[in-house]
């Protein structure tokens, strides 16, 4: 008898496009199959977008069943489009019932455990008459689940400012926090219209080089003074993308060097109570060390 071995696989849902790792899948399934899970909602037919190394110490609640069948995919595909005439009518009756709300998705998973409809709603909404309704026509245990509007995003899809498919419809597992302080420490200009998404909520990809420029408290300000072989020289600008420091001189001589030289040449930041007037009188607050 022949042994297969069991990997963490890494898998996408096909109705929230959101991504899990499920643990002892097959060797044999491979990027691109599709399998059939269990999860709090069913029975899935997901995605698998390769392989994932095991969390141990949080592993997978996700249940591998089977590698997806004919059948499997056949009745998914048959679900998908009475979940399309569900979801219509629920945008009817809720509409019916003054209800605000956006709704997105309804999903039926393979084992018709329940019929899920997602929505996005900027408060909390009273949808016990419409859940009654609902299952009066259908016939089905109804869930309501409400969702985010960059979550909403990433379910539908959608093109962005960048004329690219958004990223969290693509790749993005978890959103991190945006904030417009990001602005600023990436050198951007602070208008927060320029850098909104889809979702209207400040866009994904100002979180993804952010750690690029954590040096830069480390750096003389803008504008600075520093001293270097006995010149003096200011700050004029940085580049986090070559990671390097530009200065020039009194009678325009330009240097550019790279973060990781300025200990080499002395240059550093001084703490805030190294720059004090109370400790020094005063200065610019920026030291030369070794000139």
């Amino acid at each position: 008898m022949i042994t297969i071995d069991t990997k963490t696989a890494r898998i996408r849902f096909l109705d929230t496009h959101k991504f899990a790792d499920v643990d002892d899948v097959p060797e044999n399934i491979k990027k691109g199959d599709f399998i059939v899970v269990e999860t709090e909602k069913g029975e899935e037919l997901v995605l698998v977008v390769g392989r994932s190394i095991p969390d141990r110490e949080n592993p997978s609640t996700y249940k591998f069943l089977r590698k997806a069948t004919k059948k499997d995919v056949n009745i998914f595909d048959k679900h998908e489009k009475e979940a399309e005439k569900a979801l219509n009518l629920c945008k009817k009756l809720a509409e019916n019932l003054g209800l605000k709300m956006n709704l997105l998705k309804a999903y039926i998973p393979l084992n018709r455990s329940k019929i899920l409809f997602y929505y996005v709603s900027e408060g909390r909404v009273d949808f016990r008459q419409l859940v009654k309704e609902l299952a009066k026509k259908l016939k089905m245990r109804i869930e309501m689940r409400q969702v985010g509007v960059r979550d909403g995003v990433q379910m539908a899809g959608a093109i962005g400012v960048c004329g690219n498919q958004c990223c969290c419809s693509l790749f993005i597992d978890k959103f991190d926090t945006v904030n417009v302080e990001m602005l600023e420490e990436q050198n951007l200009p602070p208008t927060p219209s320029k850098f909104t998404g889809i979702c209207g909520r400040l866009m994904c990809c100002l979180a993804f080089e952010i750690e690029n420029y954590s040096i830069r408290k480390d750096l003389p300000e803008i504008d600075s003074e520093v001293e270097i072989n006995g010149e003096m020289y200011r700050v004029k600008e940085y580049d986090f993308i070559k990671e390097k420091i530009i200065l020039v001189s009194d009678i325009g001589e330009t240097l550019s060097f790279s973060f990781d030289e300025l200990d080499n040449i002395g240059i550093k930041r001084k703490s805030p109570c190294e720059g004090c007037s109370m400790k020094n009188g005063g200065g610019t607050g920026i030291e030369s060390e070794g000139a």
